[in-house]
């Protein structure tokens, strides 16, 4: 159909708006606003006369009555005024906009395209955004970005509002933890379920400090984000220290309003608040593809562990570990001090031990490297049989494990 047929077909159907009209048509008048496309068809008795008629710059006009839009282009402005207002409150180097409207109106193009051509036609949603867009490049001096942008504003006519939603910040790096006794993250107070009571101090949390936690309060203060999540690459015991180089993780910032901050002083200010209990190192800004690379890295981990045996141990005994463990595998069922928060079930897992010191009669200290996921401590005790073998076994005595240091976490690139 050409643009005069299709402006016949519209027209008889009731009252239309110029932008309405022109949205009909829009893709053989580029680079040209749908309203004074509209309003020149309106005019046109002709198809070249269009263009003629484009140069004049008739005024659009905007219908409450229109019986495709239903006045919501009317709505428009107030709506740009409003996401002004939201734009203020956030920073933000680049954006992408969407639109809801109500049912009806969707429904009210799908049945006029069944009488009309309407591959040079577009959405009014695609004319909202489009044109939304525009304002907001000119009005904050920032770009479009249609993959992964900053920050989404949704002009949501069906409630009269503008919705947000903002992409989080990602901080990559790596944390010692030089203290023991504390989680690498936060854990709800098992009294208040995290809302806050006597137990513990009113703070919602079973642990005065985590290794979140630590990082988290900066964090929260410099993005004024709402919230952390912290991705790490595993995770050692709560009384083990996490030493070498060490741990990855990714620390985000849920819905910030700050968007850039200085790694330095973030780093200065987890020192601070650390007070000795962890250091992190190698900060600096990553993303979402990075915590799902860290979560399915299956890295080995070098271990110290430092044991107690109830009968003396012997030289032979701790050689006996070292050409038993060379390099062997072990099947581990689910450890009792987990079993309850974790699936009962058996697990094969590669153990190396690369060295052992005999400490006195009692104790010795053994150096491991573990394939990830290994229990070290159910590793040296045996689990009541649920670890097999197990140092307790092969030396047949009663052992426990004293402390255990995470001393390293291997990389790819590691033997």
């Amino acid at each position: 159909m050409n643009s005069i047929e299709i402006k016949k077909t519209l027209m008889e159907k009731g009252e239309i708006c110029d932008p309405c009209l022109g949205r009909q048509i829009t893709l053989r008048h580029q680079g040209i606003s749908n309203g004074l496309i509209g309003a020149a068809l309106r005019k046109a008795e002709t198809e070249p006369e269009i263009d003629k008629i484009i140069e004049e710059q008739p005024e659009p006009e905007i219908k409450s009555d229109c019986y495709l839009c239903e006045g919501l282009l009317t709505e428009l402005p107030e709506m740009h005024s409003k996401l002004m207002e939201e734009t203020e409150k956030w920073e933000f180097s680049n954006f992408l906009v969407g639109t809801k409207v109500p049912g009806g109106i969707a429904e009210n193009e799908e049945k006029i395209w069944t009488e009309i051509t309407p591959e040079d036609a577009e959405t009014i949603k695609r004319q909202i955004n489009r044109e939304t867009g525009k304002k907001l490049e000119e009005k904050t001096g920032t770009e479009a970005e249609f993959e992964d942008p900053d920050i989404t504003f949704i002009l949501n006519f069906k409630e009269n509002k503008i919705e947000t939603q903002i992409k989080s910040i990602y901080i990559y790096g790596r944390y010692k933890k030089l203290e023991r006794g504390i989680p690498q993250t936060k854990w709800p107070c098992t009294h208040c379920e995290g809302s806050g009571c006597e137990e513990c101090d009113n703070t919602g949390q079973q642990f005065p400090y985590t290794v979140q936690g630590i990082m988290e309060k900066p964090l929260l203060e410099m993005t004024k984000a709402e919230e952390s999540k912290f991705h790490g690459q595993g995770r050692e015991d709560r009384d083990a220290l996490m030493l070498g180089n060490g741990r990855p993780f990714v620390l985000e910032a849920v819905n910030p309003v700050k968007r850039r901050i200085d790694l330095d002083k973030f780093h200065q200010k987890i020192k601070e608040n650390s007070e000795g209990k962890i250091e992190v190192s190698e900060l600096e800004y990553s993303d979402k593809d990075k915590v799902v690379e860290l979560k399915s890295k299956r890295s080995d981990k070098t271990y110290e562990v430092w044991v107690k045996a109830k009968q003396e141990v012997s030289k032979d005994d701790l050689n006996k570990i070292q050409e038993e463990f060379e390099d062997r595998e072990i099947e581990q069922r689910t450890p009792t001090r987990v079993n309850h928060r974790r699936a009962d079930k058996t697990r094969k897992r590669n153990v190396k031990v690369i060295e052992t010191e005999k400490v006195n009669d009692n104790e010795f200290k053994a150096k491991v490297r573990a394939e990830a996921g290994a229990y070290i401590k159910e590793l040296v005790s045996g689990d009541y049989g649920r670890t097999r073998p197990s140092f307790a076994e092969i030396m047949k005595n009663s052992l426990e494990t004293k402390k255990l240091n995470v001393v390293k976490v291997h990389g790819s690139d590691d033997d």
